[in-house]
């Protein structure tokens, strides 16, 4: 799936600004993780890292998250932004095929806060192979369960994705957010290209 099909389940910006979406929280055992990822057919690699800046961190963000409708570390202050990257329980991971973004994953505590893929390296298994390594890293840093979230607007097989790793779902909500086509037309066109 790729292509303007592959944004098909988004809805269509609504004139009030309003975006409802629902999300889904999901938890992961030890015992419950099925590893799925096969090696990926390019050599990739990942690398934390250690030392983020606000500005490297948003780039990353935007490449990944945009056609997913991220926004909201987009409304932190450079010094917020820098304070979350720079926590003691907070690890981002980078994965690149040669100079390439890839995607990234990121670690806080517990919880996969964010993981994601560019669209040029969608369709090809590199995201359950991703998922294994972010959870992976996971469970190395002790954590008894991993917890993580995605919505009605994330790439569609993304929750299949993650049931299939063993994650449960705990719980789903539906909010009606700021709809980033809104807030920032010239960054979030519609409809997707």
């Amino acid at each position: 799936m790729t292509g303007p099909e592959l944004f098909a389940h988004q809805p269509p910006p609504r004139s009030d600004g309003r975006l409802s979406v629902t999300i889904t929280h999901l938890e992961l055992l030890a015992a419950d993780w099925t590893r799925r990822g096969m090696p990926p057919d390019a050599s990739i690699t990942i690398v934390r890292e250690s030392a983020p800046t606000f500005t490297l961190y948003r780039d990353l963000y935007d490449k990944v998250g945009r056609p997913w409708l991220w926004y909201e570390r987009r409304l932190l202050s450079d010094e917020a932004l820098a304070e979350l990257l720079n926590g003691s329980s907070h690890e981002l991971y980078i994965a690149r095929h040669e100079s390439e973004l890839v995607g990234y994953f990121e670690l806080d505590g517990e919880e996969i806060s964010f993981f994601g893929l560019t669209l040029s390296y969608l369709g090809r298994r590199i995201g359950p192979w991703l998922l294994d390594r972010a959870i992976e890293r996971g469970f190395a840093r002790g954590a008894p369960c991993l917890i993580l979230n995605t919505n009605t607007l994330d790439h569609p097989r993304a929750l299949d994705t993650y049931r299939k790793a063993g994650f449960h779902v705990v719980r789903s909500e539906t909010k009606q957010l700021q709809d980033p086509r809104m807030l920032w037309p010239e960054v979030y066109r519609w409809p997707p290209a």
